[in-house]
């Protein structure tokens, strides 16, 4: 049969959509991997870094999926099919020794091979036949350009051979054994602040005030950058939950672990443009500690409630902050609410869903927060007066110190 000739160079015929689902799968792969190790990171900056790189790669994955929706409807499944090998390959990527072995696999082995994949593809694609899904692989691509700085990790002693492992599994399709995953029960934190589990004396300390004009302007710095238990606990469920609550859970959860990130380093920024000294900063996280051992339900219970339960006087405070003429404070305070609205849908929603799915009456989610209250009580029962008189020194020290710059 005769036929006109093609009117390209000759190219190859590549399934669009097969290996779209490879690349979402990929995607998932490092958000988990990411969100999971969080908790055992110390640099705020890196965690920061972690939880945006998750929520970024689970936007990548979103657009991925619906694109690969789109190729093949009315279809609504995406089937690992031959790439399974691969996509096993890029989860082992998480069983890492430790922090800095999976943070220098990351930027030398895991983010280097998607692009290149990434890129491999977007050169074999045409616009006029495939437009949306490259206009997807661009913003990809740059999305793994600035991790790739961001995270810029110096290699460790002995966490090359990770990486290396990797780097080794991508050509063969043979997962590298390594130390199975555990999250940090107990989370890591930077060494250039004041460690300390309760970071502000009204925690620990009945009727100390939370403070006006300076003294509020200070402690709402410190509670955003300490919020920072809050990072630790979305990338832990994102990770945790991930099994149970499916793909969107996955999206929801990575948006909410960046966004925790975002309103931890609020408080950083302020604090560091007033020049308060990081080393009297207290940066603790008795929430987080709170759920060492419990089941990930906990978690998410405690992340969707104690993160929200003051929705009301955020509004206030940033009033407050108004009043004072200190519109970066105010402003931080009004997105931080508009963001905790959507948080608490996203707790309630996915609570009650994970209830259900578990077979238990998802009417019951009360009772789960219950129970983080309660684990957080018994926390705090647990503080001892040697901590009640070091932190209450540390705030009074700080709150001097900025009263003495603002003057």
């Amino acid at each position: 049969m005769s036929a006109l000739p093609s009117t390209q160079d000759l190219r190859e015929r590549v399934d669009t959509a097969q290996v779209l689902t490879r690349f979402h799968y990929l995607s998932r792969a490092i958000a988990l991997a990411c969100g999971g190790w969080i908790a055992g990171t110390p640099k705020l900056d890196t965690k920061a870094a972690l939880a945006r790189a998750a929520w970024q790669h689970t936007l990548a994955g979103d657009a991925f999926r619906e694109r690969v929706f789109e190729l093949r409807y009315p279809s609504r499944f995406l089937e690992e099919g031959s790439d399974a090998p691969l996509i096993r390959v890029y989860e082992a990527a998480i069983d890492a020794p430790g922090a800095d072995a999976f943070l220098d696999a990351l930027t030398g082995a895991v983010l280097p091979d998607y692009s290149e994949r990434l890129a491999a593809f977007l050169g074999q694609t045409d616009e006029l036949d495939d437009g949306p899904t490259i206009r997807i692989l661009e913003q990809a691509l740059r999305d793994i350009a600035e991790q790739a700085g961001s995270l810029g990790a110096r290699p460790g002693p002995g966490t090359d051979s990770w990486a290396a492992r990797l780097r080794h599994g991508f050509k063969t399709l043979e997962p590298p054994a390594g130390t199975p995953f555990r999250l940090a029960e107990e989370p890591a934190r930077d060494d250039a602040y004041l460690s300390s589990s309760f970071y502000w004396p009204d925690a620990i300390v009945p009727g100390y005030p939370y403070g006006e004009g300076v003294a509020l302007q200070v402690r709402s710095a410190v509670s955003h950058l300490n919020e920072v238990w809050a990072v630790d606990t979305a990338g832990a469920i994102l990770h945790g939950l991930a099994p149970e609550l499916g793909w969107e859970w996955i999206r929801d959860a990575g948006r909410w672990t960046y966004d925790e990130a975002r309103h931890m380093l609020m408080g950083k920024r302020r604090l560091e443009a007033w020049g308060l000294p990081s080393e009297q900063i207290p940066l603790g996280g008795y929430i987080y500690e709170a759920c060492a051992g419990e089941d990930a339900l906990y978690r998410l219970g405690m992340l969707g409630y104690f993160e929200t339960k003051n929705i009301g006087r955020k509004r206030e405070r940033a009033a407050a902050f108004h009043a004072m003429g200190d519109t970066t404070s105010e402003t931080d305070m009004e997105f931080d609410w508009a963001d905790e609205t959507l948080h608490a849908e996203y707790g309630r929603r996915w609570l009650k869903e994970l209830l259900a799915i578990r077979g238990e009456n998802p009417d019951s989610w009360q009772a789960v927060l219950d129970r983080c209250e309660q684990l957080v009580a018994d926390r705090v029962a647990r503080a001892t007066d040697a901590e009640r008189v070091r932190i209450t020194a540390a705030a009074e020290a700080l709150v001097a110190e900025a009263a003495i710059r603002a003057a």
